[in-house]
């Protein structure tokens, strides 16, 4: 499937949206956001095991928060001159579903492999931890589109 020519329009379709979304998250430093992933499952490990306790999915969980909320966020705080990034910048609530979509696929996976949570309790780990990354990566967008809008009208 291509990237539509025009993916600035405001009529595009789900599918579209999807493809653009995904489009852009290609452009992402993996690199800093598997650090923050990294960083914060280690930490959350080193919590639970002082106190007394090995939550091995739960951090894991928490990391792949972090790395899909800074991959996310990192699409639609950069200027990057993609058209796919243009896009996200400007509908981010729409492109927040894509990291929020692949973070609870994954915790998904580790709640019913590694965690003691059956399929059910997988389900309801991984979508709150999909709405977390999605609501954040949204905010991260929405709060620096405001800004720049906001200059452009008192600029001109």
């Amino acid at each position: 499937m291509t990237t539509p020519l025009r993916n600035d329009q405001q009529g595009l379709s789900r599918r579209e949206e999807m493809t653009v979304s995904t489009a852009a998250m290609a452009d992402v430093p993996w690199a800093v956001a598997g650090a923050a992933g990294a960083v914060v499952a280690g930490a959350d490990l080193l919590f639970h095991l002082v106190g007394g306790n090995l939550a091995v999915s739960s951090s894991l969980a928490a990391g792949t928060v972090a790395a899909f909320t800074v991959a996310g966020g990192s699409v639609v705080i950069r200027r990057n001159a993609s058209r796919a990034a243009r896009w996200a910048r400007s509908h981010p609530w729409r492109f927040a579903v894509v990291p929020g979509a692949a973070t609870a696929a994954i915790v998904f996976v580790l709640a019913v492999l590694v965690g003691p949570s059956g399929v059910f309790g997988g389900i309801f780990t991984a979508l709150w931890h999909g709405a977390i990354t999605f609501g954040l990566t949204g905010a991260a967008g929405a709060i620096s589109g405001s800004g720049k809008r906001s200059e452009r009208r008192s600029a001109g």
